[in-house]
């Protein structure tokens, strides 16, 4: 069988309407190319009517979705990670159920991965603009100010310039496309990566390490942006998970000079300190490590 050259994945739990709109965007964009492209969601156990949505579209698909159901939840970093490690295309495009995908991004992706070897290139990085909520204004046209796309190679460079940027806009699952086996190793590499929301910063500065970078200048997909809900999440995020993935990059060729003020340009502690006293000692550990890092 031939290996297809793109995986497009979809983690998903308990939102079954959204899943079945960005199930329709998938197959329908992936029309008469299943041979390139092969189409995964990966169910964590989601108690809706998930598994009826999946079973819809492998119909609606002639049986070219495949469905994975974890027998728990197993929480949305391991889902995710599971679907990369599923991937059997050369490039791994791990989609949000709920992120909508812009027209042009499709055809612009499998074109790109039709032409790019897996071993030059590690990772792709999609600009995209954010909203306020499902539908709502734009808030930003263009979270990565670049104008024109960009290859480097290697991507190291790039990668740092983009996470100075804009880091927060680096850890959005849908606009993060990796040379599969680059992705399967990362994993590998980072023993506490399932436990962090930071993953794809990570994962990406993995690949960029160990290979090229592309990022798209036009916009591929909107970030339907939601605030208060996820404030805590995000929080523990910022001061934590973020610096976690930034020390572990050390052992992927990235310098302390980068490192190290990436971690400690998180100053404003106090907020976090008072919400998760516990979690900010633990931080301490982390932020001291990049105090002491010599550039």
């Amino acid at each position: 069988m031939k290996q297809p050259k793109l995986t497009i994945a979809i983690p998903t739990y308990n939102r079954a309407s959204k899943l079945d709109r960005q199930l329709a965007w998938a197959v329908n964009a992936i029309d008469g190319q299943w041979d390139e492209v092969e189409l995964i969601v990966s169910d964590n156990a989601s108690p809706d009517e998930t598994p009826a949505v999946c079973e819809r579209w492998k119909a609606g698909s002639d049986g070219n979705l495949r469905v994975q159901r974890q027998p728990s939840n197993v929480g949305l970093v391991r889902n995710v990670l599971a679907c990369i490690n599923a991937a059997r295309g050369e490039f791994v495009w791990v989609v949000g159920d709920d992120d909508p995908i812009l027209p042009g991004a499709f055809p612009w992706v499998l074109e790109c991965v039709r032409r790019e070897s897996p071993y030059e290139l590690g990772c792709i990085l999609l600009n995209f603009s954010t909203a306020d909520g499902y539908g709502g204004a734009v808030i930003k046209e263009q979270v990565f100010p670049v104008h024109q796309d960009r290859r480097v190679v290697p991507g190291r460079a790039l990668f740092e310039e983009c996470a100075i940027a804009d880091e927060a806009g680096m850890l959005l699952i849908s606009a993060n496309i990796y040379a599969t086996q680059s992705a399967k190793t990362a994993i590998t590499r980072w023993s506490a990566i399932s436990d962090n929301l930071a993953f794809p910063l990570f994962l990406s500065g993995y690949a960029a390490a160990h290979g090229g970078m592309l990022i798209r200048a036009e916009p591929s997909l909107i970030y339907p942006h939601h605030t208060g809900s996820h404030l805590s999440t995000w929080l523990n995020t910022v001061f934590l998970d973020i610096p976690c993935a930034y020390l572990a990059l050390l052992g992927e060729g990235y310098s302390a000079a980068f490192v190290r003020p990436r971690v400690l340009s998180r100053a404003s502690l106090l907020v976090y300190a008072a919400r998760f006293p516990l979690k900010f000692l633990k931080a301490l550990d982390v932020y001291w490590r990049a105090a002491r890092l010599q550039i």
